[in-house]
């Protein structure tokens, strides 16, 4: 273990990749599981340097959240950008696999580990997942409103319901993941769902 950066005269370091190492542990740890001394020792700076360049814990929590939207968690945006209905179930389905199979990165979703928390102090962190899995289940919605008006989705059925059971289905992977299932396990398991949806390859 690395020991904690003594204070001194303030040194250069690469934010990008300080932030990368911050989200990182966020991800693998949730928000209270983190400590600052943690990130310290993680990101090689003093805690002094991280509030200066970053601000408190619960700042640098938000920005690495952020930064998991706007990098790792792409792969839905991917999907929803998918032309047809049945092209975009699959993609969500898909690259939610690919994603969590991957070796390079926690096998769980940000969202999920991040809000782990027991204390009044971490609801803000709480809050903000809670944020970013609405504005995710939003940009499902919109997605399936757009396949209604182009008469891929049925006209009956409830696109509020089907959002938030699509999303549970998705988080659903995200937890097994989480739990170890393997990707093959993860990918039969997503095979299933689709089936269930109505939706072949």
């Amino acid at each position: 273990m690395k020991p904690i950066p003594k204070p001194g005269r303030p040194t250069a370091f690469d934010k990008d990749a300080a932030l990368d190492t911050a989200m990182r542990l966020f991800w693998e740890r949730g928000y209270e599981g983190t400590a600052m001394a943690d990130l310290s020792q993680a990101m090689g700076i003093h805690p002094s340097s991280i509030y200066a360049a970053f601000g408190d814990k619960q700042a640098l929590f938000a920005l690495a959240a952020k930064r998991y939207v706007d990098r790792p968690a792409q792969y839905m945006a991917r999907a929803l950008e998918q032309p047809t209905f049945r092209e975009f179930i699959l993609a969500a389905f898909d690259n939610t696999v690919e994603f969590l199979g991957a070796k390079d990165h926690p096998s769980s979703c940000f969202t999920l580990t991040g809000a782990i928390s027991c204390g009044v102090d971490t609801e803000p962190a709480k809050l903000l997942m809670r944020e970013m899995r609405l504005e995710n289940e939003a940009a499902i919605k919109s997605r399936l409103l757009k396949a209604r008006r182009a008469s891929e989705f049925p006209k009956d059925e409830n696109v509020d319901d089907y959002t938030r059971y699509l999303s549970s289905l998705l988080s659903g992977l995200a937890v097994q993941a989480a739990n170890g299932s393997t990707k093959a396990e993860l990918k039969r398991t997503a095979e299933l769902a689709l089936r269930q949806l109505g939706i072949r390859r």
